[in-house]
């Protein structure tokens, strides 16, 4: 069934206009590359530095994910435990806090002049054994590449521990009894059948712990790890060598899609069909490991959630001041205007597309929404200069053929268009799922009643459509409450939301002020973990 040439117009139409800062990162950066001096300078000096720490921060998180990932997964499907569901739930929790607030609030404890790390100094000397002058040398520095890894590993670790658990779950329950039959222990049995079988599904999680260590700015910046992320930042705001800011743009983009590529290949490659019934049944466990397994699959949600919050908390009760409360509502209102506006954006134009692609037989179509949902991966300081880019020449555009000064930089429209370039997918994915459940032969009988493609869409999909779509609002919403680097580069002059103003006190050194706009953004985190947490766990 071949969609209506108005329906498909409009779909193409805004799935260019969602890929437009993309493509305008590609173009800009292909043309900076005609003055090869600024290459050159980027090899010379700051490139090798950036890339080189990019690639330590994303292999150092994605190890740490593992670490707290993996293990609890395997443990909440195969085992009956104390504290078992307790743990299914810590182990997503972590997605509700951002890494850049994670930071923070390890940060106002851990630095060397912070309250925690003092008192265990304090302890230690008591002691007898160290010295000052040992500890002030040999204390761990938070504020540091490992430090970055630590945070970004513990806060992305549920997208490891989700997708494993979800194929740990959907492997046969024979897989393992032919293992152990064999004479293969539980850590063999492990090691040599079960994690080769969830391959695809740890690569999955894997490329996203990287994608997300890439995107990251508000972590690195507050930690000064020079990455493509800040650096890019430094290039383009600092400096205003914009040549060189599309060249970094351009590279981290085809770093995403790369990384993209390596996933869906080796997802390709690796495909294994389950047959038998799914493993249901957990086995007792027995010695110390009743005491070891509840501790290791709680340790995700407490490092990235728990203890974080406890801190922030602490922060904000032992301030000597805190900013206003009249301003911590001003900035909630802010962002929840910015999440409305996000969602009320990228819902009716993804509910579009999703059906234009339903109907549609196009391959080319297909391809460029594939294209347009590639924004997620996509770093959000990438999409925002790819943003003031098309800002910039529709201004020139504007005054070198109509003699208008308009310009949409630090305009809230710009903000908005920069969330639907980022989260687009987000909110198509999740409607795109839901209406591939809906049966052909449902569109076929509403058109055999009289009704146009128009009409089966209003009157027979979005009926059904509701709750799917309240889903892809929500999960709008809290993208767009946790983003920061986009809202950052992109808001108007005095427009703050909680993740900026977060950012802005601990990048100040007021820790204590960005409590309350982190633990706000916590909170909001939370609310579809809550409403949603049984369908993710």
């Amino acid at each position: 069934m071949n969609s209506p040439l108005p329906l498909r117009a409009l779909s193409f139409g805004f799935v260019v206009a969602i890929a437009l800062p993309l493509l305008a990162v590609g173009l800009f950066g292909l043309l900076a590359l005609k003055d090869l001096s600024a290459l050159a300078w980027l090899g010379q000096t700051v490139l090798p530095l950036y890339v080189w720490n990019s690639l330590l921060l994303c292999l150092g998180a994605l190890a740490v994910a593992l670490l707290l990932g993996l293990p609890p997964a395997w443990f909440c499907t195969q085992y009956e435990f104390a504290l078992r569901r307790w743990a299914q739930w810590t182990m997503i929790l972590p997605l509700a806090m951002p890494a850049y607030v994670v930071a923070f609030a390890y940060t106002d404890a851990l630095d060397y002049s912070g309250w925690l790390s003092s008192l265990i100094r304090e302890a230690l000397l008591g002691t007898g054994f160290f010295s000052v002058e040992f500890l002030r040398t040999a204390w761990p520095e938070i504020r540091s590449l490992p430090g970055a890894c630590l945070v970004l590993g513990a806060a992305l670790s549920p997208y490891v521990s989700l997708l494993a658990k979800s194929a740990f779950e959907d492997s046969p329950a024979s897989l393992a009894e032919v293992s152990r039959s064999l004479g293969l222990t539980a850590s063999q049995a492990y090691f040599r059948v079960v994690l080769p079988v969830a391959r695809p599904a740890i690569v999955a999680g894997s490329a996203l712990v990287v994608m997300e260590c890439l995107a990251d700015y508000g972590t690195v910046a507050f930690f000064s790890v020079q990455t493509l992320s800040t650096g890019l930042f430094k290039t383009w705001f600092g400096y205003g060598d914009q040549n060189s800011a599309a060249l970094m743009g351009l590279l981290m983009l085809l770093i995403a899609i790369g990384i993209l590529g390596w996933e869906r290949s080796a997802r390709g490659r690796a495909r294994y069909e389950a047959q038998g019934q799914a493993n249901t049944a957990r086995r007792a466990l027995e010695g110390r490991s009743r005491f070891w397994v509840p501790v290791i699959s709680l340790a995700g949600g407490v490092i990235g959630f728990f203890i974080p919050l406890a801190l922030l908390i602490h922060a904000a009760l032992t301030a000597d001041e805190l900013a206003g409360l009249d301003k911590l509502l001003s900035q909630a209102w802010q962002t929840s205007v910015y999440g409305v506006y996000a969602l009320l954006t990228i819902i009716p134009i993804a509910l579009l597309i999703a059906y234009g692609q339903r109907l549609s037989r196009s391959q080319v179509f297909r391809y460029t929404v594939r294209m347009a949902s590639s924004g997620y991966a996509v770093p959000g300081m990438v999409v925002a200069i790819g943003l003031l880019a098309c800002s910039s020449l529709f201004t020139q555009l504007l005054y070198t053929n109509f003699d208008l000064r308009f310009t949409l930089t630090a305009t809230s429209l710009l903000v908005v268009g920069g969330y639907l370039t980022r989260f687009f997918t987000v909110g198509f994915s999740t409607i795109e799922v839901g209406l591939a459940r809906i049966t052909p032969s449902l569109d076929q009988s509403a058109r055999s009643l009289g009704l146009s493609s128009r009409g089966v869409l209003f009157h027979v999909h979005l009926p059904i459509l509701r709750r799917a779509a309240f889903v892809a609002s929500l999960l709008v919403f809290v993208d767009v409450v946790k983003e920061l680097p986009l809202t950052l580069v992109l808001r108007p002059v005095n427009v703050e939301t909680l993740a900026v103003a977060a950012y802005q006190f601990a990048a100040d050194e007021r820790l204590a002020d960005a409590a309350l706009p982190s633990i706000a953004i916590a909170i909001v985190g939370l609310i579809p973990l809550l409403l949603l947490g049984p369908r993710l766990r």
